[in-house]
């Protein structure tokens, strides 16, 4: 295992740090990609806030940014679950599948606001074995995610 890690994108170098730095700190889209599943949520970011589906995140990185178009990339096990109730500040989507393996409980959900005849974005989630059947989730049940951690990037403008 080493110590540094360089990662390139077509011949160009992306970042250089620690495999743990990497990982806490992807420094750009291409990178946390690269690293694994993730979530991407598309938005706008505004004076420190990102608006996305559903979902305001405090981004005090991009405190001056005028209403750019912002995407957030958020890790599967990054995200908050809770059964749906009126009024629940987050996504509100549909489990469509459970798979628990071991202590993981790994979820796919669709937003509930999808368009129709449009492609749904599957969000994927994970949260402990556990927790699953504490909450008594079943497929097909209405719930509410929401990002505890992402990671926000602004689309460059164009000269």
């Amino acid at each position: 295992m080493a110590d540094r890690v360089v990662l390139m994108n077509k011949g160009h170098i992306e970042q250089i740090g620690s495999p743990q730095d990497v990982w806490d700190h992807p420094a750009s889209p291409f990178v946390y990609g690269f690293l694994g599943d993730v979530n991407l949520f598309h938005g706008r970011a505004h004076e420190g806030q990102v608006h996305l589906e559903g979902v305001s995140l405090h981004a005090p990185e991009h405190a001056s940014a005028q209403d750019a178009q912002a995407f957030a990339y958020v890790r599967p096990h990054d995200l908050d679950v809770q059964r749906y109730t009126p009024g629940a500040s987050g996504i509100v989507a549909t489990l469509e599948r459970a798979i628990v393996v071991g202590p993981i409980a790994r979820l796919e959900l669709v937003p509930v606001d999808t368009p129709e005849g449009a492609r749904a974005q599957v969000i994927e989630a994970q949260i402990g074995a556990e927790r699953f059947r504490e909450l008594g989730l079943k497929e097909g049940e209405r719930l509410v995610v929401s990002p505890r951690r992402a990671r926000v990037f602004l689309q460059p403008q164009l000269a």
